[in-house]
């Protein structure tokens, strides 16, 4: 059964190690990335020629868009470009999914990973726009979507203690909403000076976008006279 949100004024409910965590629609969307990776190995192997093709009409970019391609906007959240790419966002879908569809319901956690990647994808695109020679590529992956779930969790659990590998090697706990600041740091620092070869643009937008859901579930129903 979903668990709604609670009321603003008791708080999201505190994670408990012991209860079982809602998972459907987590492993739901595992699936969906794990079934285009596959698509797109066995077109590569097939004929390599048609993956371009795939990957063009389903990632991601501004030339896509001008040319109606709306769908992009959903399609490339289940894209990937290598196994190492896919390995570690599923592993951190796996990590932060199901807390967040235990906290909000299938319905609403799905509709979080889903604007989140889309706003995401969309402030690539603006970038592409205004600034084509740095970020004018197409853009593939889930992290944007990632980014809304961590940006929720830091929202509604912000008091809670995650559990991080501090330069991946060292363990430490740190409040989630410490992990939430951090995260949006590195990406606008990444996005301003263009650190390595990722969408730092489109993992802000995943923020952004995660917490204008986590603020909107937030709000209680307006109070109407009969």
């Amino acid at each position: 059964m979903n668990r709604p949100l609670q009321h603003p004024a008791q708080g999201p409910p505190p994670f408990d190690d012991e209860a079982p965590l809602e998972r459907h629609a987590t492993r739901v969307l595992i699936a969906l990335n794990l079934a285009f990776f596959a698509y797109e190995q066995w077109l590569y192997r097939v004929d390599p020629g048609r993956k371009r093709w795939f990957e063009l009409n389903q990632a991601l970019s501004l030339e896509g868009l001008r040319q109606g391609a709306w769908w992009q906007c959903l399609s490339f959240q289940f894209l990937h470009a290598g196994w190492i790419h896919l390995t570690m966002n599923l592993l951190l879908l796996h990590s932060l999914g199901p807390v967040m569809e235990t906290t909000l319901g299938r319905g609403r956690f799905l509709l979080l990973y889903l604007v989140s990647g889309t706003v995401g994808g969309i402030l690539h695109v603006a970038g592409a726009w205004m600034m084509p020679d740095s970020f004018g590529g197409p853009v593939v992956g889930a992290s944007a979507g990632l980014c809304g779930l961590l940006a929720a969790l830091g929202a509604l659990h912000s008091e809670e203690r995650l559990r991080v590998l501090l330069l991946f090697v060292i363990p430490m706990e740190v409040r989630a909403k410490f992990v939430l600041l951090a995260g949006i740091i590195l990406s606008a620092v990444g996005a301003v000076f263009m650190v390595g070869h990722i969408a730092h643009l489109a993992h802000l937008g995943g923020f952004i976008g995660g917490l204008a859901c986590a603020l909107g579930f937030r709000q209680p129903p307006s109070d109407r006279s009969p």
